[in-house]
């Protein structure tokens, strides 16, 4: 990052006088060495970037970046860090084609301006598209000369995700390490009490079995996948055999089946639409019955959402939203005299955790 041009930004942010002074300062003459087994090599000055490891680095950056979508046209662009992806969407190939690389050309214009490089090597491409539709159509994208070939699907924040939304190389992948985790429990479990064990599981088993699990986790076939291979994992730590019932286990170890979890997760993102405690971009997506009418009827007191219109299964029924909303009344009917919807958070993330577990007997 250029220093100069981060402080006209901050100028144009608001930050100006004392204030940019105060970030001028902070930015310039500040100098760098490495140091290799007690070698150390000459100090450098910094003219370029922040201070790696700093409390502001990650947050001038993100200032830095800030005004990239203003030179794109026709992509929506979102930023995690320093990942950002331009997503484009319209009926004709032609056009994305046509859209994608003008957007692409004034992406390098936006970068050459802000003195920034791009690796165009590890710059992929997903077309979206249903798995029923063919797809021959030879595009043509390029960004800085070089050709972007389509991908079947890509690894973003530690999830894959493919082309036509089926999660299979998320879970062959999640699969894969799974199986290792639970060969190490297996291992393990000879020399450590159960409680340590449990401790375990959750650490090197659920903490990759749950991670983005609302996100692929609502079709059947990715958690009948899984569920399996959980099942496993609880046989192992149980010392059980291969074929012996695993709900007595999940209801001693108070472990929450796979597919439990994701239903507490659609809750729980149902719950933070109704407390407003959630980005707003969000927020829009679910409405209350009586944002449509003022009626007094029992209805109104459930505080339940307007189920969608949907025409599809995998993008209409299994869509977060959907079953999000679907589980959300049906356990506001269910323990109406609770109230779920006035508790707070943690409140019905232990309730719901409790009802589950205790159904498994």
């Amino acid at each position: 990052m250029d220093h100069e041009i981060l402080l006209k930004k901050l100028e144009y942010y608001g930050i100006r006088g004392i204030t940019n002074d105060w970030f001028k300062s902070y930015l310039t003459d500040r100098k760098q060495f490495t140091s290799i087994n007690g070698f150390k090599s000459k100090y450098n000055t910094m003219k370029y970037g922040v201070p790696q490891g700093s409390v502001l680095g990650p947050l001038l950056f993100l200032i830095y970046i800030n005004d990239l979508h203003k030179a794109m046209h026709f992509s929506v662009v979102h930023h995690f860090a320093d990942d950002t992806n331009l997503l484009v969407s319209n009926y004709s190939i032609k056009k994305i084609q046509k859209q994608v690389n003008l957007d692409l050309k004034a992406l390098c214009r936006w970068l050459r301006a802000n003195k920034i490089s791009l690796n165009a090597s590890k710059t992929e491409m997903l077309i979206f598209r249903h798995p029923n539709k063919k797809f021959d159509f030879n595009l043509k994208i390029k960004l800085g000369g070089k050709k972007i070939i389509p991908s079947l699907y890509v690894k973003y924040l530690g999830i894959y995700i493919d082309c036509h939304l089926n999660w299979k190389y998320q879970v062959n992948e999640l699969s894969t390490k799974l199986s290792r985790a639970i060969g190490m429990l297996a291992k393990i479990r000879h020399y450590v009490c159960h409680q340590t064990l449990t401790m375990i599981y959750h650490g090197i088993f659920s903490s990759l079995l749950l991670y983005g699990s609302q996100i692929w986790g609502q079709l059947n076939q990715p958690v009948l996948t899984l569920s399996r291979i959980q099942n496993k994992a609880l046989r192992i730590i149980n010392f059980e055999s291969t074929r012996s019932s695993t709900n007595i286990l999940y209801h001693e170890c108070k472990i929450m089946k796979l597919e439990d979890n994701i239903q507490l997760s659609n809750f729980l993102f149902a719950h933070d639409n109704f407390t407003k405690n959630i980005p707003s971009v969000l927020r829009n997506n679910l409405h209350l019955v009586d944002e449509y009418h003022s009626i007094g009827t029992r209805i109104i007191d459930f505080k339940f959402f307007t189920v969608p219109v949907v025409r599809t299964s995998v993008f209409g029924l299994n869509s977060i939203k959907y079953k999000s909303i679907a589980f959300w009344n049906h356990l506001n009917k269910l323990f109406y005299m609770c109230k779920l919807f006035d508790k707070k958070r943690n409140f019905c993330k232990g309730f719901i955790k409790d009802y589950f577990i205790e159904g498994y007997i």
